[in-house]
């Protein structure tokens, strides 16, 4: 046995537990080590008490680990545990916060330990989440509607899009096309910022309070979200606290009396008078100019940002998409989950972290994140053959292993956002790589989202183009088929419970002849889905098996697919 490759720690993915009391507890190691694992525990104030053990299954395994997980809800909501191992060979080891030992003697003093299960400190996320089926929309370039709300003159609906100049959509145009998002099947809305700015990705805002008035009233925005629930729509706004727009009234305050202001602490002022350009007066998002950051750890800031995000909540929206999420402080952060939960409690809270979010998803301040590491596995191995599929396994199940379940289980799974190439484009084109990569993002674990336009074969090759006009009737063969398919993965997803609250697993296809095939299977009690497919270039046959016994010999071409609803192949 491998005892560097054994790994527990009594929080984060590795335990968590739910308002029951009921613990999730996971143990690491090498693959093919083990013959089993259990889990011994007890309560320490219980005396006189036999430890009981649970066996624990191994649910995940790839070429380097192998994971093995138990659940047990203690009497008292007070655990103490140690884990007993059984090697290859048939030897008994033990494992406390010491580390391995030959013998249980000892255990007990230095055994992991959850003290008591606080009901404050359960993971909780939305009860909607695991089945949501997202859809991102950037407001000004989805739909416009004449007359426009401002009576200003907009380029033609169609033109090119500029990173600052609107193109004028509004929230009238958004409503005229309810009926398309609800044929595709989405019940979730993600809209990007809608509040008063000079911009048109609204993305340095300078009135929190105010819908823009290129999208419309506030009555508009009213109308649409009434429009969204009464078609089981869920709407999910863009918060943009890390910075401002320089016009932002706080701020100009701050420009114009410096250290009189009493927004001076509002920012972060490295030298006042500023400066002329390119010269670093201020912190600001990146390096832009007229982003100035904004100092959540100010009291009257964090106030202010407060009532913002209370206000809207009250509003009705059912959730929020946090911006540049992971340069906020994270005591706001707390303070933000707190105030919106205890308005809504079935609000979801989304950040956008694009490397790895652990601090942020320990059960106080987000439900998920934004699955950026997703879409870059997809695109390795889907799109440009960057990554073997022994490779793209491996950090699979380091995605389905590195938070808690329930937060896995509505991780937002994108492919493209505002902030990307189109993903036909990164496809060049091709539909069956652009396929591939939609079927596997609707058969795994958590939210699929889709971007606008994606469904219908638009193209962008950066974020700016990614920001064109939608097109709503797909000019091309390649569009019409994706259409259909987005459609069908998503009516896949709500009539299979599996797929939203199953659990995943590997399955071993027997080769038969050609490159490895890659397959797994979510279920739950009573469905099953099982989904094979091939990355690599050449033509692949394979075998699978099921439980009862029935088998099915597949041969799949480059980029093919194969779904199987039990042993029955399911056609899209």
């Amino acid at each position: 046995m491998n005892p560097e490759a054994i790994y527990h720690r009594p929080r984060n993915e590795f335990a968590y537990f739910d308002e029951q009391g009921t613990v999730t507890l996971l143990l690491r190691a090498a693959c093919g080590d083990l013959r089993g694992a259990a889990l011994c525990w007890f309560d320490k104030y219980v005396e006189d008490q036999p430890h009981a053990r649970t066996e624990m299954e191994c649910f995940l395994t790839d070429d380097l680990f192998a994971y093995y997980r138990a659940q047990v809800t203690p009497p008292y909501r007070r655990l103490q545990y140690y884990f007993r191992l059984e090697d290859a060979g048939g030897e008994v080891w033990y494992l406390d916060e010491q580390g391995t030992h030959r013998s249980p003697e000892g255990c007990t003093e230095a055994c992991f330990q959850m003290p008591y299960l606080n009901r404050g400190d359960a993971i909780r996320v939305p009860e909607w989440a695991e089945s949501a089926i997202f859809y991102q929309i950037f407001p000004d370039s989805f739909a416009r509607r004449e007359p426009v709300p401002t009576g200003e003159t907009f380029p033609a609906w169609g033109s090119e899009p500029d990173i600052v100049k609107p193109l004028g959509g509004n929230f009238a145009g958004m409503r005229d096309h309810l009926d398309h998002l609800s044929a595709l099947g989405i019940n979730a809305l993600y809209l990007c910022p809608i509040f008063r700015s000079n911009t048109c990705h609204r993305y340095n805002t300078y009135d929190y309070f105010s819908i823009d008035p290129r999208l419309g009233t506030l009555e508009d925005f009213c109308a649409f979200l009434d429009d969204c629930h009464s078609r089981g729509i869920r709407v999910v706004l863009d918060a943009v606290f890390n910075h401002t727009c320089d016009t932002f009234p706080q701020f100009r305050d701050v420009m114009a009396r410096g250290r009189d202001s009493e927004y001076y602490n509002w920012y972060f002022i490295n030298r006042y008078p500023f400066a002329v350009d390119g010269e670093y007066s201020y912190e600001r998002f990146a390096f832009e100019r007229h982003m100035p950051k904004l100092n959540t750890e100010d009291p009257d800031v964090r106030d202010y940002l407060l009532r913002v995000a209370r206000y809207w909540t009250e509003m009705g929206i059912d959730g929020w998409r946090l911006d540049v999420a992971n340069e906020i402080d994270l005591s706001f952060w707390r303070a933000f989950r707190a105030e919106v939960k205890g308005i809504n409690p079935q609000a979801l809270i989304l950040g956008e972290v694009w490397g790895d979010a652990q601090p942020y998803l320990a059960g106080d301040m987000f439900d998920t994140v934004m699955n950026y590491p997703f879409a870059s596995l997809c695109r390795a191995c889907f799109l440009e053959k960057t990554m073997d599929g022994a490779r793209f396994r491996r950090e699979i199940d380091r995605i389905l292993t590195h938070y808690p379940a329930p937060m896995t289980r509505c991780m937002y799974n994108l492919l493209g956002s505002h902030d990307t190439a189109r993903w036909l484009t990164l496809a060049k084109d091709r539909f069956e790589p652009a396929a591939l990569s939609a079927v596997f993002q609707f058969l795994f674990v958590g939210m699929p989202a889709i971007y606008y336009g994606d469904e219908t074969g638009m193209t962008g090759a950066d974020f700016i183009q990614a920001r064109r006009c939608m097109c709503f009737d797909p000019p091309t063969e390649t569009g019409r088929r994706l259409l259909r398919l987005y459609t069908a993965l998503a009516a896949l997803r709500r009539e299979h419970p599996a797929l939203t609250k199953g659990d995943f697993r590997w399955v071993e296809p027997v080769w038969v002849e050609g490159p490895p095939a890659l397959a797994f299977r979510r279920s739950c009690p009573g469905d099953e889905l099982t989904l094979v497919w091939n990355s690599g270039e050449r033509p692949l046959q394979c075998r699978l098996t099921w439980k009862d016994g029935a088998e099915k010999t597949v041969s799949l071409a480059p980029m093919e697919y194969q779904i199987f609803a039990k042993d029955q192949e399911v056609v899209l």
